[in-house]
């Protein structure tokens, strides 16, 4: 008898980003051995894939409409929506959930990781570290950000904050800006599975069985949440005119709320400063606390650049390009 063995691990994301997001995203998890990678394109985006793993998929009116109905309003909705559809269409074993912000590092790739994991086993979950600037860290580059803080436990959240970030410590969710609940992996085929943007569950099942992988195995879900100065102020402004970002809770909405106010871009900076950026003295802190990694060197190239993973749109045609959805 042959048994055919499925592959390691597909990924999904939903982007709304510059072609050299998509690139970068795509590389570092085709090096991680991602048998397929679906980038949900929230607008049209400006490349197509050249490599057959790789499957852009537009989330035009077209595409909301197969789907019964309209394009949701909120970004939230539309990454749950979008999740779905990626899970139910998954033939690896395991199907990734992440944004494009997020690159999964650990000590092996992920296609080594996961079939290791006890059958019993039904999400696996990667922890939040955080991208911060150092003094040495060119904060207008892409992906410079040449450290990353940990979560610390809820207990002790607040005081830690007083310590180290007054007096802006009412802005940090666990010590960090962004989000501390990290994301997620889901064996395929589980019946009745509810996917949120952070966590799943079976209601109702007590037996649907989660991992951390980042206490347990030391990977990590590196959150890119200020790619740079200028994309980090690019997104506040984002967020500012459409107002969809409708779940992202009070705590950001503070922050967003500050850089509204900010009267000029030297305040728009300092403020980037305050939030993303370490001084020496809280990098010790963090480290002496077990709350620091540094860079790992499977992180994407730092610059304004990408990789050549994707042409684009409308430029010649290269080998297999995967596109679904309308351009127009």
């Amino acid at each position: 008898m042959t048994v055919t063995l499925r592959p390691a691990f597909e990924v999904v994301t939903l982007a709304l980003s510059p072609r050299r997001d998509i690139e970068r995203f795509c590389q570092h998890y085709l090096v991680q051995g991602a048998h397929h990678i679906r980038v949900y394109c929230d607008g049209v985006p400006e490349a197509v894939a050249a490599d057959s793993r790789i499957e852009l998929i537009v989330c035009d009116g077209t595409f909301w409409a197969e789907r019964g109905g309209e394009r949701p309003f909120s970004v939230e909705e539309r990454q749950r929506a979008v999740f779905r559809d990626a899970y139910a269409r998954c033939r690896a074993e395991w199907c990734l959930i992440v944004d494009i912000d997020e690159l999964v590092f650990g000590p092996v790739g992920l296609a080594d990781y996961l079939p290791e994991l006890d059958g019993s086993v039904d999400c696996v979950r990667f922890t939040s570290a955080e991208a911060v600037f150092l003094a040495t860290d060119d904060a207008d580059a892409e992906f410079a950000a040449s450290g990353f803080r940990l979560p610390v436990h809820r207990l002790f959240s607040p005081l830690l904050a007083q310590l180290l970030y007054y007096p802006n410590a009412s802005l940090y969710i666990r010590g960090l800006v962004g989000h501390s609940r990290g994301k997620q992996a889901i064996r395929r085929g589980i019946a009745g599975i509810e996917i949120g943007i952070h966590d799943a569950y079976v209601p109702g099942d007590p037996r649907f069985h989660r991992h951390d992988a980042s206490r347990s195995a030391d990977f990590w879900l590196a959150h890119f949440d200020a790619i740079s100065f200028p994309r980090w102020s690019q997104k506040c402004r984002q967020r500012i005119a459409q107002r969809d970002a409708l779940e992202m809770g009070f705590k950001r909405e503070q922050q967003i709320a500050l850089y509204e106010g900010c009267a000029t871009p030297a305040q728009q900076r300092a403020l980037f400063n305050r939030l993303y950026g370490l001084k020496r003295w809280q990098v010790a802190a963090l480290k002496l606390l077990g709350l620091f990694r540094d860079r790992p060197a499977q992180l994407p190239i730092i610059g304004n650049e990408g990789a050549p993973i994707c042409r684009e749109a409308g430029s010649p045609s290269t080998p297999n390009p995967v596109l679904h959805g309308s351009l127009g």
